[in-house]
C-alpha cells in the first residue's frame, strides 16, 4: 500500500467534494440519490452531465454512469408499465 502525497488528496478532493460543517469542520453525510423513481434518474444524470461539463468528472467514468442510470430509468419505466397493464387486465376480466 503507498502513502497519499497532498497532491493525490487534492486530486481526490476536487473528483469528490464534501460540503463541511460550519461548527465541526466535519464533512456532512453525501446525499444519496433516490433511484426509485424516474425523477430521481433524471436527476442524477443532470448531476453526471454537469460534472462532466465542469471537468470534475472524466468523461469516460460519465458515459459509465449515464448508461447505468438510463438502464435504472428503462427498468422503472418497464415495472411502471407492467403495473399498469396488469390494472387494465384486471379491469377488463371484472367486466
Amino acid at each position: 500500500m503507498h502513502d497519499q502525497t497532498p497532491l493525490d488528496d487534492e486530486k481526490r478532493a476536487a473528483r469528490f467534494p464534501v460540503t463541511l460543517d460550519g461548527s465541526t469542520s466535519k464533512p456532512l453525510p453525501i446525499p444519496r440519490a433516490n433511484l426509485k423513481k424516474i425523477d430521481g434518474v433524471r436527476v442524477e444524470m443532470a448531476k453526471v452531465y454537469r460534472a462532466m461539463k465542469m471537468g470534475t468528472l472524466e468523461g469516460a467514468e460519465g458515459t459509465k454512469r449515464a448508461y447505468v442510470l438510463s438502464l435504472i430509468g428503462k427498468l422503472i419505466e418497464a415495472s411502471e408499465l407492467a403495473k399498469r397493464i396488469e390494472a387494465l387486465e384486471q379491469i377488463m376480466e371484472r367486466r
